[in-house]
């Protein structure tokens, strides 16, 4: 196994352990649209494995929040197929205050990730809004979800 190699599976077992956790506590994190699902992850930029943040350049801080989202194409009696898709978002707190969260695109052989990184306030509940158009179709997906973040 390559440098990269590791550097992936590191990344990938360390979103794996949280999104475990933060399925045990609140159930999965997807929409499903149709065919399509959209997988959603937000978490302490701390807790991502220094070499995975390295390598993704992804800073690592205790007030920085972490958010993955990736797009799947489903079909009956097949794996599901990872789709690039076009993101924008926006996140806002409690007391109304929001701002525009932007994206970036990684892709992995059989993989896409768009992920962010923000500032956020100890503790923090923020609304998370989302419109998620999967390449090669005209259809918006608008995905709701909260998350508090933690600092460590």
């Amino acid at each position: 196994m390559n440098a990269l190699s590791k550097i992936n599976a590191i990344l990938v077992l360390a979103l794996s352990v949280a999104s475990m956790q933060t399925i045990a506590d609140r159930g999965e994190q997807k929409q499903v649209f149709g065919d399509y699902e959209v997988h959603y992850i937000g978490l302490n930029s701390s807790f991502l494995p220094e070499e995975a943040a390295e390598a993704y350049d992804i800073p690592r801080s205790r007030s920085l929040a972490y958010l993955s989202i990736s797009v799947l194409k489903t079909a009956k009696d097949t794996v599901p197929t990872p789709v690039t898709a076009e993101l924008t978002g926006t996140i806002k707190n409690l007391i109304g205050q929001s701002r525009t969260i932007d994206f970036r695109e990684i892709k992995e052989t059989n993989a896409v990730y768009y992920v962010s990184t923000f500032r956020f306030d100890k503790n923090e509940i923020y609304r998370i809004d989302l419109d998620v158009t999967p390449e090669g179709t005209s259809r918006t997906f608008d995905v709701k979800f909260s998350q508090k973040f933690y600092q460590e």
